[in-house]
């Protein structure tokens, strides 16, 4: 079992929120398939990375934080929908900085 840090919490909300966001974005109407798809195989495969260690940490939350940005500037159906897309954009934000030794925060 994974020890609870911070960086653990971060990774499992935002792998939540990108799964849940690309269940809702798959089942919305008007959306592109193929972009949700994305989300939701790579929330999946980050949320999957915390506990098998076969999956490479770094390249998983790259990949779905440009899956995201790219939700984030296509145009979409709402602020509501795009809220929470932007807050798992920034929580990867913050796992690729962290994972990839640009930002350090006290405690890691």
């Amino acid at each position: 079992m994974p020890e609870i840090t911070l960086l653990f919490i971060i990774t499992l909300l935002a792998g939540g929120l990108s799964l849940y966001d690309g269940i809702v974005r798959l089942r919305g109407r008007g959306n592109s398939s193929i972009l949700a798809i994305a989300e939701l195989v790579l929330g999946a495969l980050l949320l999957l990375s915390l506990f098998v260690a076969a999956l490479n940490f770094a390249l998983v939350p790259i990949l779905l934080l440009i899956t995201l940005l790219i939700i984030i500037f296509l145009p979409g159906k709402g602020r509501s929908a795009r809220t929470i897309t932007i807050i798992a954009a920034v929580l990867t934000a913050v796992l690729v900085l962290t994972s990839l030794g640009w930002l350090n925060i006290p405690g890691f």
